[in-house]
This record gives structure tokens, C-alpha cells and sequence, in this order.
């Protein structure tokens, strides 16, 4: 059954209970215990009128990951917490490198969006195109495999050898990408045959690219994470050119690529490999779409499946975002940055210039919608 987070839930206090397969580590439930107290004492300073609110969604971000922890041991994260000796600013830190993220992400697809999937179109057309012999989605993969021996270097040869792995289609939805078959008669009449649908497809990233002169601003809130996460070794793995990889890219069409970008949707593994249940944070996204998902590759040495682990850090952050009220926290800022274009002479306006400064990273702003 697929799965949703509704706003009663989404925008709670952090749950009062560790996870029962937690109660048995001290560690754990000491820490746990700590992030309750400190987001009691914010609350208390946030009814005496401090402008604390942020430091709330900090905290409530931090106690949630006890919950959604994309790895099984959680030894290494309570660790960390235990030597910072439950310092306030250091564990707000934690929640905080989350906040800065989760900002930096939704602005980051309205950037990538106008800037790389475009351009993606135009070379994606002109390269199958110039495949005249019209034939089978099989024969396509080949030509692909033939022309683009290595790893993929850019946007444009990560969304090539996606289509090329996830059979021309997007992934949920199974759509065909429509131009593939707009000159491949072959093609068209396998789709006619099975009544399959037609789309655009983008080549949507895991962890997404950044365009432009933000790599470096983006790429720290990404180790940040996967540090928090204890995943450092993935540094290397998505430095550089290595985020084109193709592990961390699938074919989709533009409204699941949007929704997943933004962690509106996510998979979450089953006991099955490579498939995956989907979830939401609001049951109108997965309206009219399957309640599983299952990559298949044609070859997995030459054309890998997304990263499991990947997937996991990725499920991980959405469920976050959404549960500890951070997504709501910060569309109702960027809502109100359209209205606002003077600060306030008593300050009021401060909370609005952090995020901001946090946008101007990604270059202008977009407004989140639930």
C-alpha cells in the first residue's frame, strides 16, 4: 500500500517514543531523551516571545532523524552526539546543515530545471536522430552502448545512458520517452501494440547537479548531510563529474522528476531487490500512480541500477523535511519573501533575509508548494 504523509502528522511535535527496536541502547535513549528536553526548553522560550522558531524546526529536524535514520546502525550518529556532550548549539548544528539543504534543494530544481533539461532536449534529439535504421528499443541500446563507452561526463550523456538502462521510459510512470519514437517506426509500433503512453522524460538526480557557479555552496550542504549520515566515503563517489553517474540518475517524466527532486515523493526499499514502495507527502502525488516501483537494467556492468543507499539517504531527508515541519517552515518563508521586499525597522523581517541569503545560492527563488 502506498504510503503518505498528511499535514496533522507533518507538522507534530517529535514523537515523545524512540523506535521500540532503539529501547534497548542506553546510548540511544539518552540522546533521544536530550533532543525532547532541548525542544521543550525551545518551546518555553518560544512562548515567552523569543523568536526561537527556527531553532524549533532545528531540533525537530534533529530528533526525527532518530526515526528515519537511512542506515540500521545508528551507533556512529549517537556518537557524535554523545561527544559534543549535548551542547545546544551543536546539536541545533546538526538539524541546521539539514534546514540549509532542504532550502538549497527546492530552490535547486527551479535552476536545474530552466538551465539543464532544456538543453538536455536538444542534444538528446539530435544524437537519436541520427540513428536512421530505425530500430528496436534493444538495437537503440546498443547504438547508445556503442557511442558512449564511458562513464557519463555530463547531464546529456547521463540522461542518454539512463534512457538507455531504464528502456526509453520513466521509471514510475512507464511512459515512453516521446523522442525516441518520434522517428523510430519500429518503435512507435511496439507502442501502439502495447497502448503505452508517450512523454517527455528528464534525467532526474538522486543527489542533483548543481548548475552554474553554485557548485561548491551546494556540494557543502550535500557532505554535510552525508557526513551527519556517517556516509563520507560517498564523497568520491559524487564529486565532480562522478554525480552524472549512473547510479544516481533516472528517466522520468517532468511532474514525478519535480516531485522527487523536491522530496514530495520517495521509494523505500522492499525485501525484494531493486524494488521499491512508493511514498508521499501528500496522497494527491501518488494519484494515478503505481504503488511500486522495480529497476531493471539490461546489463549491470555497463548500465548499473540507482544506488540503493542512495535511495535510502534520499527517503530519509524527504521523510524529515516533511515530518519535523521544515518544508511547511520554509514555504511559508519564501510565500512571504514575495510580499516582502523592505525589512522591518525592529527586525522583524530577520528570519525572512536568512532564507534569503540561503536562496541566493540557487539563484532566484521559487515558491514551495505542499
Amino acid at each position: 500500500m502506498a504510503v503518505h504523509y498528511s499535514d496533522r502528522r507533518a507538522h507534530g511535535c517529535t514523537p515523545t517514543q524512540i523506535a521500540v527496536c532503539l529501547h534497548d541502547d542506553a546510548d540511544v535513549t539518552g540522546a533521544y531523551c536530550k533532543c525532547l528536553e532541548l525542544e521543550r526548553i525551545i518551546r518555553s522560550e518560544i512562548n515567552s516571545g523569543n523568536g526561537v522558531e527556527r531553532q524549533m524546526i532545528y531540533c525537530r529536524i534533529f530528533g526525527y532523524l532518530f526515526h528515519h535514520f537511512p542506515a540500521r546502525d545508528i551507533t556512529k550518529f549517537v556518537q557524535e552526539v554523545v561527544t559534543i556532550n549535548f551542547d545546544r548549539e551543536k546539536l541545533l548544528d546538526i538539524g541546521k546543515c539539514f534546514y540549509v539543504y532542504f532550502v538549497k534543494l527546492c530552490k535547486l530544481f527551479a535552476v536545474y530545471a530552466r538551465h539543464c533539461t532544456v538543453m538536455s532536449y536538444k542534444g538528446h534529439i539530435s544524437t537519436l536522430s541520427s540513428h536512421s535504421s530505425r530500430g528496436s528499443v534493444d538495437n537503440l541500446v546498443d547504438k547508445i552502448t556503442n557511442e558512449l563507452q564511458e562513464a557519463p561526463q555530463n547531464h546529456h550523456t547521463a540522461k542518454m545512458r539512463a534512457l538507455a538502462r531504464d528502456g526509453f521510459r520513466c521509471v514510475v510512470t512507464k511512459a515512453y520517452d516521446i523522442f525516441t519514437t518520434v522517428d523510430d517506426v519500429k518503435f512507435r509500433q511496439t507502442i501502439e501494440k502495447e497502448g503505452a503512453s508517450t512523454t517527455v522524460t528528464d534525467c532526474a538526480y538522486i543527489f542533483p547537479m548543481s548548475p552554474g557557479s553554485d557548485e561548491e555552496t551546494y556540494a557543502a550542504s550535500v557532505w554535510a548531510v552525508l557526513d551527519c549520515f556517517g556516509y563520507h566515503s560517498l564523497r568520491q563517489e559524487l564529486d565532480g563529474a562522478n554525480i552524472h553517474r549512473l547510479e544516481n540518475v533516472m528517466t522520468m517524466d517532468p511532474t514525478v522528476h519535480y516531485l522527487f527532486e523536491t522530496l514530495k515523493i520517495w521509494f523505500m526499499a522492499t525485501a525484494v531487490p531493486h524494488k521499491y514502495e512508493t511514498e508521499a507527502a501528500n496522497p494527491l502525488y501518488l494519484i494515478h500512480r503505481p504503488k511500486c516501483v522495480t529497476f531493471s537494467t539490461p546489463d549491470p556492468d555497463k548500465y548499473p541500477l540507482p544506488n540503493p543507499t542512495y535511495l535510502a539517504i534520499h527517503a530519509a531527508c524527504a521523510k524529515v523535511a516533511h515530518l519535523s515541519g521544515a518544508v511547511k517552515y520554509i514555504r511559508n518563508v519564501l510565500e512571504r519573501m514575495e510580499d516582502t521586499h523592505v525589512l522591518a525597522e525592529d527586525g522583524g523581517s530577520s528570519e525572512l533575509l536568512y532564507t534569503a541569503i540561503l536562496s541566493s545560492m540557487c539563484g532566484s527563488y521559487v515558491t514551495l508548494s505542499s
